[in-house]
């Protein structure tokens, strides 16, 4: 790929932007791209207070170049950048020092469950009233609510707490930042995984046996625990 590409993408309810940049050239040229396609399509989705993810892929970028693009996009363009995919530790470890989203793959693929990763900020909720399927993904630096079931095969990384008021049956990832206070709430838990923080918790053997009934998941003693709510 060796132009800047302009999407958008639904993170749940909410419509973000995906820019992918060039993995090749000079990076003052690629920001030059950057405002060029930007400017390009100003009148049709970008708008004041958007959100924008940008993919570098293996691309070694340091702190102080995502920090101008992201000044360049705020201030230009009223783009916030919430999350940087990329592969190369340089740009990983940079964009955790400026608390920026990082994860391997773009919005929207299909990714192993192991593949994911989030580090975030914020405390604001994200309220999805559809099923998350197979195949989808909902990352968000706050709370998440999901007012139908998460199929085997979805993913949601929250930042803060995961509300799910139907069936949770695929991977639910809370307090993905490090908060080992976050917790996972389901209608019905019959998990692929669990995790909080750093912790991981797999479902149970006889996992669809157990009755249906509203359970929570939290760290006890160092390790995650299921009790009924």
């Amino acid at each position: 790929m060796n132009q800047v590409e302009l999407t958008p993408w639904h993170n749940g309810l909410l419509l973000e932007l995906l820019l992918t940049v060039p993995t090749e050239g000079n990076w003052e040229d690629v920001r030059s791209q950057v405002k060029g396609c930007l400017e390009t399509h100003k009148s049709t989705f970008v708008g004041r207070g958007a959100l924008i993810t940008v993919d570098i892929a293996n691309r070694p970028v340091s702190a102080d170049e995502i920090a101008e693009l992201r000044d360049l996009l705020l201030s230009q363009f009223g783009l916030q950048l919430v999350a940087l995919v990329c592969t190369d530790r340089t740009a990983q470890a940079a964009a955790k020092d400026l608390g920026i989203t990082n994860y391997m793959l773009p919005p929207g693929s299909k990714v192993d469950a192991e593949v994911a990763s989030s580090t975030s900020t914020g405390s604001n909720a994200l309220y999805v009233t559809s099923t998350v399927r197979s195949g989808q993904r909902v990352v968000h630096g706050g709370h998440v609510v999901i007012g139908g079931d998460v199929n085997s095969g979805a993913e949601i990384l929250a930042a803060g707490d995961i509300v799910v008021f139907g069936t949770l049956r695929g991977l639910a990832h809370a307090g993905c930042q490090g908060d080992e206070n976050a917790r996972i709430v389901a209608g019905s838990m019959r998990p692929q995984q669990l995790r909080i923080a750093s912790q991981i918790a797999r479902a149970p053997e006889n996992n669809e046996k157990d009755a249906r009934r509203p359970e929570v998941a939290r760290i006890e003693n160092g390790a995650i625990q299921v009790f009924p709510v």
